[in-house]
């Protein structure tokens, strides 16, 4: 029997493989449960799908050169405690410029640190998360508070011909970073330092240049998720970043990109942010219990990242 070889080129392309899986997975979703094959349940995650991959889309471009932001989770919640807190006094535009302004310092700060300090980025991201948790700890005093602006509620809520406006935001930005990492000389930066950082100094790349404006992207980007949720609830929490740390960074490797830097695109970024939120629902079908979703979640996770996944590097 003669056996059927996949072209190379697709074979090689993760992020076809993270939409194939997808693909099958919303099918099973269909057959296994109610509700997943209509238009309002398929509008409905897509616009939280949205959330995520906002954050996703920034952590691809720090993993792609062979770094990690544990901070986003802190920056997500930072950008929307910051926004209502200065909203409520001072208005919707301002705090939204002063969130926004907030989060990329956060980003400034990862980037000093990874290439002038000379910390570990997972050291090193995961300490800005945990100052920026207690910053607003004692900003607020424990009470966060609630708001209603009217342009993110905008962004989160309203629609284009049907079609989400958090997801047309989401794909733009996509379109945005799909650019920056194929086609302009800053990714060309990224990738180079993804494989291999000593050899990228020797050819001249710029690593602190690229640092900061993949950190940076990647906080604008969690600031700009916290302000998309905050407009999504029109309330504000200390917690409400928390699952997007871990998640941000399965979206990135379930879409095919390698955790070690130097392999990957964007856009399998937007398939593995697709897929949990598509799993999440699917289990909450299911009545599952929200422990029994994570175990569920966990162990999916673990066999999607050994089917196409794991890393192989010669």
């Amino acid at each position: 029997m003669t056996a059927i070889t996949l072209p190379r080129g697709l074979r090689d392309n993760r992020a076809a493989w993270a939409f194939g899986v997808l693909l099958v997975t919303w099918i099973g979703a269909i057959l296994f449960a109610k509700g997943f094959d209509s238009v309002s349940s398929v509008r409905y995650l897509v616009q939280t799908a949205a959330f995520l991959g906002i954050v996703g889309v920034g952590q691809t471009l720090v993993v792609m050169m062979s770094g990690i932001d544990l901070s986003v989770s802190g920056v997500v919640a930072l950008s929307a405690v910051v926004c209502a807190q200065v909203a409520s006094g001072s208005g919707g535009t301002t705090g939204v410029v002063v969130a926004l302004v907030a989060s990329v310092l956060v980003g400034v700060a990862n980037a000093a640190g990874v290439t002038w300090l000379r910390v570990p980025p997972m050291v090193m991201t995961l300490a800005t998360g945990t100052i920026v948790a207690g910053a607003l700890l004692v900003y607020t005093n424990g009470s966060p508070k609630s708001a209603k602006v009217p342009l993110l509620a905008s962004l989160a809520n309203d629609r284009v011909v049907g079609i989400p406006l958090a997801f047309l935001l989401w794909l733009g930005i996509t379109a945005v970073a799909v650019w920056l990492l194929h086609a302009s000389r800053i990714g060309r930066y990224v990738f180079a330092l993804g494989n291999g950082e000593r050899a990228s100094r020797a050819s001249g790349v710029p690593l602190a240049r690229t640092a900061f404006v993949a950190y940076g992207a990647c906080s604008l980007l969690a600031g700009v998720a916290g302000l998309v949720l905050l407009g999504f609830t029109s309330t504000s929490s200390l917690t409400m970043g928390n699952p997007y740390q871990l998640l941000s960074i399965a979206s990135v490797v379930l879409g095919g990109t390698s955790i070690l830097g130097g392999r990957g695109h964007v856009l399998g970024t937007v398939a593995g942010a697709l897929m949990l939120t598509l799993l999440t629902a699917l289990l909450a079908s299911w009545n599952m219990s929200e422990g029994a979703r994570q175990i569920v979640l966990g162990l999916l996770i673990i066999g999607l990242l050994l089917a196409y996944a794991r890393e192989r590097r010669s």
